[in-house]
């Protein structure tokens, strides 16, 4: 009887060792105490859609979080390299901190800031790269690679509608198709590396982290089985993109998640990002976004990332109108400011005319109107620009 036992004891332990796993690994900036409470939503948030993958495959799921100490690439290293591993396994990164600016133009995932390189950070092919060796050691069979570069705040009182089905029968196959129909590894960024990622600050939510959990739901309630045949990480990346641009409404903020799939059946990469507004619509979008989180930003090193950004769509003696409001009222005359100057002071506190109140930040501030250095051109320069700054306790 005691042999029997312990043969069964050994065969559980084989089972055990061998049954298939979701590696989840947290890569989370928390020393920054302004995104501590967004940062335990991402995470609850995730862990939300992880659950639920969790179930659908009948995989156990461990998780893991790179802590304050080892928050180094070199650590993040180790710790996918020693993750126990097999074929049909699936390993999860999600990372939630700041994005610096890839060294060359042509990346379209921000590099992760970590602590043995601030200045760079760490290159997501990088991470990407340790997960393929895994792969061509046949102990992988799917990573997913999540950054979620929420650095800025936004104040958006929306909260984006769901879009669902009525039936939940079909739950298990949309989870199994989208993590066991696709091979290889995917990688997914919460924006461009030139644009900000926001928060929303009235429910203190990254913006991108939500989309997918309401994409997912969506995703997880089809109007009928027909639907099924459409399940894949490019139609969750495409509910997400639709409610992430449904947040913004008309704010001249431009947020665009990306999308890269290398599959593992013939080494292609893909990438899938949503479509550009026109030459004269981008700018405004994007230099809105910019001086934006330059306006919410206290950073130094950030601060002077987003300035270079900023001043590739300027001349260099260019200059901004500036009108400000606070609640309803509007300061008597509008400022003008030379370029340098404006972007050395946008972040920092103003006084309510009318109250004499000490304003800590503005909420946001609108384009109004671009003067371009040369209107024939594909990419002219902006010579003048004019904005609205919005101060004061109102939501949008």
């Amino acid at each position: 009887m005691k042999y029997v036992l312990t043969l069964l004891g050994a065969l559980f332990m084989a089972l055990s060792l061998h049954a298939q796993k979701l590696h989840v690994l947290f890569v989370i900036e928390n020393e920054d105490s302004k995104f501590g409470l967004p940062q335990l939503r991402n995470e609850a948030d995730m862990l939300q859609i992880l659950d639920i993958v969790k179930w659908g495959l009948d995989y156990k799921m461990e998780v893991m979080h790179l802590s304050k100490q080892k928050f180094t690439a070199i650590d993040l290293q180790q710790a996918i390299d020693s993750l126990p591993t097999g074929a049909k396994d699936i390993v999860v990164v999600y990372y939630a901190g700041y994005g610096l600016p890839p060294s060359h133009n042509k990346g379209f995932f921000a590099n992760w800031k970590l602590r043995d390189n601030p200045a760079k950070g760490l290159l997501v092919d990088e991470v990407a790269g340790w997960l393929e060796t895994k792969q061509k050691a046949q102990k992988l069979h799917l990573g997913l690679i999540l950054s979620e570069y929420s650095a800025q705040s936004i104040h958006s009182s929306q909260r984006v509608p769901d879009t669902l089905g009525t039936s939940i029968a079909y739950r298990q196959q949309v989870v199994q198709k989208l993590f066991l129909g696709q091979c290889g590894i995917v990688k997914m960024g919460s924006s461009l590396p030139y644009e900000p990622s926001w928060v929303n600050k009235n429910h203190s939510a990254s913006l991108f982290t939500e989309s997918l959990v309401r994409a997912f739901e969506r995703m997880l309630m089809p109007l009928d089985s027909s639907a099924l045949k459409h399940v894949s990480f490019q139609q969750f990346h495409a509910y997400s993109s639709s409610y992430l641009k449904r947040y913004f409404n008309n704010i001249p903020i431009s947020q665009t998640p990306v999308l890269e799939i290398r599959s593992c059946k013939d080494s292609t990469s893909s990438i899938i990002i949503e479509s550009q507004p026109d030459s004269v619509a981008a700018p405004i979008k994007i230099v809105g976004g910019l001086l934006n989180s330059l306006a919410q930003n206290k950073d130094t090193l950030q601060r002077h990332q987003i300035k270079q950004q900023l001043a590739a769509y300027f001349t260099p003696n260019a200059t901004v109108r500036v009108v400000r409001w606070y609640g309803m009222n509007r300061i008597p005359k509008p400022k003008e400011y030379a370029l340098e100057t404006y972007f050395d002071t946008i972040h920092l506190p103003s006084k309510n005319p009318g109250t004499q109140e000490i304003i800590p930040n503005m909420m946001y501030l609108h384009i109004g109107k671009i003067v371009t250095d040369n209107p024939h051109s594909n990419q002219p320069l902006i010579k003048q620009l004019s904005v609205s700054e919005t101060w004061g306790n109102v939501s949008h």
